[in-house]
């Protein structure tokens, strides 16, 4: 009522939307084209008064360079300044601080100056440390006028950056936005968090790569065989380390800032995208943790079976890259399952925040059962292949397959079992809560996906063997139905059987247990009645604490937006 009370004593409100697109969008590309302006003249005007020397096609290219980036930083300042003018002479307005184009524009500025400070700044250090490592000095982009460019870049982005972050503060409702403004700024500290967690991670296993290449150098050394060149480590080392300063504080700094709105705002402890970002970081450490380890472990199994070739420190240097990132992916998952676990005991779980729980879950469960599947697929095929054809097959030849076969089992298996026991637990509940996660629409995915692939596999497979055996049985024996072919269809169709009636059994309980479950409305007629079960009850007191919750999160929203 209030709002169009407004728009009808300021008709030109109703166009507000109009106006903000049109203002906040030129000045978000007019400030991008001037940030590019000034990094060419900065990085222009150090090399022209620095760089020593030049012949006239080098005070040429200068003068164009310098032309150019000139003007479009003499063109691109005053439009940007004139349309920022424009937004904030109505800073005043509730409606405008809060508006969603205003926050996509704030961020989205913060994110453009930020991402040129972490440039600047990589540029800058990586320098820096590898010529500290030992790098000739004319040989990095360092002397006489790089360090220069870089520094007064940083240093003009980093501004940019806390002068966007106090006007996100001096709005007053940093951390307490409406729902769009809330979810732009939880979307950008995502980005940010993740990104920052990505380069510490790489930069930690490059350099753990360095040194174990290094060991393994020395090895070669004694050998007469080494692997990589002489000094190669300088550039490798001073990368590793600026990613892992770079990604730390960036990770960090994110990490506190997120930490202190949770403080000051507990629900945002239980906020959708915050768990996005949780559970992404335990993916991130899975990944980092598990596809390497799978490597290893393959590596290991064709050693044991004597496929090995090469000298020890050639094996080594194969081990090198899945060795060094087995200890940093294993640390960022305990991380962030730790700070995870922490976060759902503190302040529970929302509606949007089961949904996410629920994709992380079921794409878990669903990427472990399909290393398992083929792990099984492929480790049957070796082991077939070896009774069927082993006396007549070249030594050796199940020996990849194999180890293939048993590193995914390996991996998979207990990927699969973890997520699935815990989805299966919550699932088997005869409350609310189970019913929520039976209802799912993840799990129905997941569940009649399964199913649909295992059914099509068992459906094509078993078909190609029940046509050789019609073949045979009409006199045609041109059809191979005994051969390795036909063993490999039916080990295909054994697992794909075993996988389709474990999920089938899962989507019949599921239905049982929805039929014994009492609805809603059932509970409320348990709830009154007298003779109400103690599992009726607790039923219909799991169903009201569920909408109180929900109800009590919309009101916790308006205040805020109040």
């Amino acid at each position: 009522m209030t709002a169009t009370y407004d728009q009808a004593t300021r008709p030109s409100e109703r166009l507000a939307p109009v106006r903000r697109t049109y203002v906040y969008l030129v000045a978000f590309v007019s400030l991008g084209v001037a940030l590019a302006g000034m990094g060419s003249l900065v990085d222009a005007l150090a090399r022209l008064w620095l760089d020593q020397g030049g012949d006239g096609v080098g005070v040429y290219i200068y003068n164009r360079s310098l032309a150019a980036s000139a003007g479009l930083l003499l063109v691109a300042t005053p439009i940007f300044l004139v349309h920022w003018g424009l937004a904030q002479s109505r800073r005043a307005e509730v409606e405008e601080r809060s508006s969603l184009l205003r926050k996509l524009f704030l961020y989205a500025a913060s994110a453009l100056s930020l991402a040129w400070m972490v440039a600047a700044a990589y540029g800058l250090i990586y320098n820096i440390a590898a010529v500290a490592l030992g790098q000739p000095l004319e040989e990095a982009n360092l002397w006489p006028s790089g360090w220069l460019a870089a520094l007064i870049m940083g240093v003009a982005n980093g501004a940019l950056v806390a002068y966007w972050y106090s006007i996100l503060r001096g709005d007053g409702d940093f951390g307490a936005e409406k729902t769009a403004g809330r979810i732009v700024r939880q979307l950008f500290m995502l980005l940010a968090g993740l990104t920052g967690l990505v380069l510490m991670l790489w930069g930690a296993a490059s350099g753990i790569q360095v040194l174990l290449s290094l060991l393994v150098d020395a090895l070669g050394a004694g050998t007469g065989e080494v692997t990589t060149g002489l000094r190669w480590w300088q550039n490798s080392l001073a990368s590793s380390f600026t990613q892992v300063l770079v990604g730390a504080w960036l990770a960090y700094t994110n990490r506190a800032q997120w930490h202190e709105i949770i403080r000051e705002r507990p629900q945002e402890g239980r906020a959708a995208v915050r768990r996005l970002y949780l559970y992404t970081g335990v993916v991130i450490g899975a990944v980092a943790t598990l596809t390497p380890a799978a490597l290893l472990l393959r590596e290991l199994l064709l050693m044991i079976f004597g496929d090995s070739s090469g000298t020890l420190a050639a094996l080594l240097d194969k081990l090198i890259v899945p060795i060094s990132f087995v200890p940093v992916g294993l640390a960022v998952w305990l991380w962030h399952w730790r700070v995870l676990s922490s976060e759902a005991n503190a302040y529970g779980e929302s509606e949007q925040g089961a949904t996410v729980r629920r994709v992380y879950y079921y794409l878990m469960a669903a990427v472990g059962l399909a290393l398992m599947w083929v792990g099984l697929v492929e480790l049957l095929h070796a082991l077939l292949d070896t009774l069927l054809t082993g006396l007549s097959s070249p030594e050796g030849i199940w020996h990849e397959p194999l180890a293939n076969g048993l590193s995914l089992l390996v991996v998979g298996a207990p990927i699969w079992a973890l997520h699935w026991r815990s989805v299966q637990h919550v699932a088997g509940l005869a409350d609310a809560a189970g019913s929520a996660e039976r209802d799912a629409l993840m799990r129905k995915i997941y569940l009649y996906g399964v199913a649909l692939i295992g059914a099509l596999i068992i459906l094509f497979q078993l078909a190609q063997v029940i046509y050789r055996l019609l073949l045979v049985l009409m006199g045609d024996n041109t059809g191979s139905l005994f051969s390795t072919e036909t063993a490999h269809q039916l080990a295909d169709c054994l697992v794909a059987g075993a996988i389709w009636a474990v999920h089938l059994l899962a989507i019949r309980n599921d239905a049982r247990l929805e039929r014994a479950t009492p609805k809603p409305a059932q509970l409320g007629e348990a709830e009154r009645g007298s003779n109400a079960t103690p599992e009726e009850r607790r039923a219909y007191l799991e169903q009201r604490k569920a909408e109180l919750e929900q109800e009590l999160e919309r009101v916790k929203e308006e205040l805020a937006t109040l």
